[in-house]
């Protein structure tokens, strides 16, 4: 495995961190959404609930990796040392993207 270099400033820290967390989120993600689908398949449902079941898991696994998606988004894009400043006022939103 090659060695990366070690950080030479805070920014460049929050955004190795800010990256293994992205990554961290994508694999759990992926993970579970598996263990959703194992569960639907072999999970000996009875035929008289089976349509419940597809319903409440299929919303729960879009929401789910809408929510996860989101997260993952927000910390790559808007993390501590994004690109992208937002603020929220009584005067309205702000969204600002600095160069």
């Amino acid at each position: 495995m090659i060695q990366l270099p070690s950080p030479r400033s805070f920014a460049e820290g929050q955004r190795l961190v800010y990256g293994w967390l992205a990554a961290a989120a994508g694999m759990f993600c992926g993970a579970c959404a598996v263990a959703m689908i194992c569960l639907l398949m072999w999970g000996g449902w009875s035929p008289a609930e089976e349509h419940s079941i597809v319903l409440i898991f299929g919303g729960a696994l879009g929401g789910f990796i809408i929510a996860m998606t989101a997260v993952i988004i927000g910390l790559l894009v808007g993390g501590p040392v994004g690109r992208f400043k937002g603020s929220a006022g009584r005067d309205g939103v702000e969204l600002e993207a600095a160069r």
